[in-house]
């Protein structure tokens, strides 16, 4: 399995961890990065966070910390809580992640073949769709590097 972005989110105490395969986001990242540079704006990279790759292939004390019999955390359901995870304003994941779509959309990357062009539109466009209404709840949200 490669390596992928989830969409979390962090809203009235309720921690969201379903989310689609951002596949595409990840892979391009470097590419959507600097187009972020060009724009001016924060990069997509900005949003992301490590903590599960962390938890899961950090060093040799995190790896026997996994090997226990660790209690889940009880918001989580898993071996770290929310306050290890960064969070963010969706207001600013929404400027960035809006401008790149536009700028995706405007044909900016041309080295993306036109299927993956739509596709990573289509991870882009769900992005936003969770950060708008994490927006109107107030919440928090991070683009968790998963693998």
């Amino acid at each position: 399995m490669g390596m992928t972005l989830w969409i979390h989110t962090l809203e009235n105490g309720h921690y969201s961890q379903e989310s689609e395969d951002h596949s595409l986001m990840h892979r391009y990242s470097e590419a959507l990065d600097a187009l972020c540079e060009e724009l001016k704006i924060k990069y997509l990279s900005d949003f992301f966070d490590f903590t599960d790759l962390e938890y899961n292939y950090g060093d040799e004390d995190s790896v026997q910390e996994c090997t226990n019999d660790v209690e889940p955390d009880p918001i989580t359901g898993l071996g770290y809580g929310i306050a290890d995870m960064q969070w963010f304003e969706p207001a600013d994941g929404l400027k960035t992640i809006n401008q790149l779509h536009h700028a995706v959309s405007a044909m900016a990357l041309p080295e993306l073949p036109p299927i993956q062009r739509s596709q990573l539109l289509s991870e882009l466009e769900d992005c936003l769709q969770i950060l708008q209404t994490a927006q109107a709840n107030n919440g928090y949200f991070h683009l968790a590097v998963l693998e």
